[in-house]
């Protein structure tokens, strides 16, 4: 028994290392089109308009593209569907890295949005197979640590190597590299369940016999169309109006609105990701405080956001490099602990359901509808009203976030009741 429960901690710490690392790894090959953006518009003369284009038609592939694998990473095996989203991501990299032309450009990172849909469900499925229900809470604030890391890292890595080469290129061909090993890695290390690893673990709840296709499309979207869902889906469109808008636009923000050189603009946008642990030890320390009422810490945190936005448009005013970042900084570690609650902690209660990926889908898809509408309106009125139109908007989305939630967590509770979420 003892070596039995030795072998499962081994492999546990193996799988969620790996499920860690991979996410990690796969913001370098999404996040590093924010850190591109003042080369790419310094080497072909663009506005933040043909910018807000290549970044939107991503943002709403990625979209639909979590809509439906998020469905599907609830049905088909994780590890043949992360590899296919991490080869793909890669190859798509490659290209954009060797386009010259804004419509092939538009072309291969809209592409590059389906392939990375292809992760963070089937990712979340994977780790509820190897966990526990009490455990779940710590290892959703784990696993969303690579959202944050991913972030830090990208920015770091990418922004270091192009104010040294001066290429904007290497922004995409460094990530497909990277992307490729992890690909095989990912093959290598990857079991999606314990079963598969030869331990003999009993998992939580019988297993009920898989429903056909048709059946489980029919039962998939009954499960969404419950308002509780509908609810939360409004809450996260607004989550990523004010995510993607921060860090889609940062490092253009610090060279525009503040006239700082690249390389410059590029130091003081590390600000942002790195007060993202801050965020998530928040939230998980309100959550914890608030006994798991998820619906409150969301409140709690979006009106600590209201707050800290009307500090970073205080700051612009004053012309504040320093403070300003440190603001935006704290307004995006809101973000991120917003993040843990909506797309981690939520979706891991309903794994008693068998719909983890499906609602982890649903909700990210939600959050890359917000991603894909503030890209398109932000690069037109950052264009004609400036960058101060921008910080105004965020404080507006935070307001109307904490009221969406208000109804939510009427609905989310009777729908526990009825012994559907856990």
């Amino acid at each position: 028994m003892e070596q039995s429960d030795f072998l499962l901690r081994k492999w546990r710490k193996r799988i969620l290392g790996t499920l860690w690392a991979t996410y990690f790894l796969m913001y370098f090959g999404r996040l590093n089109i924010s850190i591109a953006f003042p080369f790419i518009a310094e080497h072909f003369s663009w506005t933040t308009v043909e910018l807000g284009l290549i970044s939107s038609t991503f943002f709403w592939i990625y979209a639909f593209g979590q809509l439906i694998n998020g469905m599907l990473g609830d049905r088909l095996p994780p590890r043949r569907f992360v590899f296919a989203g991490l080869m793909g991501t890669a190859v798509m990299n490659l290209l954009f890295g060797l386009s010259s032309s804004l419509w092939t450009m538009i072309l291969f990172w809209g592409i590059n949005g389906i392939f990375q849909s292809m992760g963070w469900g089937p990712i979340l499925k994977t780790a509820s197979n190897w966990t526990t229900l009490e455990e779940r809470n710590r290892v959703s604030g784990f696993l969303c640590t690579s959202l944050v890391a991913g972030s830090l890292g990208t920015w770091f890595v990418l922004g270091w190597t192009l104010n040294v080469l001066e290429r904007w290129e290497f922004a995409f061909l460094i990530p497909a590299g990277i992307l490729t090993l992890q690909a095989i890695l990912w093959l290598i290390l990857i079991r999606e369940n314990p079963r598969q690893a030869g331990l003999n673990w009993k998992e939580e709840g019988p297993k009920d016999a898989e429903p056909v296709l048709s059946q489980y499309l029919r039962d998939t979207i009954e499960f969404l169309r419950s308002p509780s869902f509908l609810f939360l889906g409004v809450t996260t469109v607004i989550l990523g109006m004010i995510k993607n808008g921060i860090v889609l636009w940062t490092p253009m923000l610090f060279v525009q609105n503040f006239n700082q050189p690249i390389g410059t603009a590029t130091t003081y946008s590390l600000i942002v990701p790195l007060f993202g642990f801050l965020g998530i030890a928040l939230a998980t320390w309100i959550h914890h405080h608030l006994q798991g009422k998820d619906e409150l810490v969301l409140i709690v945190l979006f009106v600590l956001g209201i707050g800290l936005a009307l500090g970073v448009k205080f700051t612009s005013n004053l012309g504040s490099i320093l403070p300003f970042s440190i603001l935006l900084g704290l307004c995006a570690s809101i973000v991120n602990g917003i993040d843990v609650i909506l797309l981690s902690s939520i979706p891991l209660r309903f794994a008693h359901a068998s719909k983890t990926s499906t609602l982890a889908g649903f909700l990210d898809f939600s959050s890359y509808v917000g991603s894909g509408l503030i890209a398109l309106v932000s690069s037109f009125l950052i264009n004609i009203k400036g960058w101060e139109i921008m910080f105004t908007v965020w404080i507006l989305l935070f307001i109307v976030g904490a009221l969406s939630n208000i109804p939510s967590l009427i609905s989310l509770h009777k729908l526990e009741q009825r012994g559907i979420g856990g």
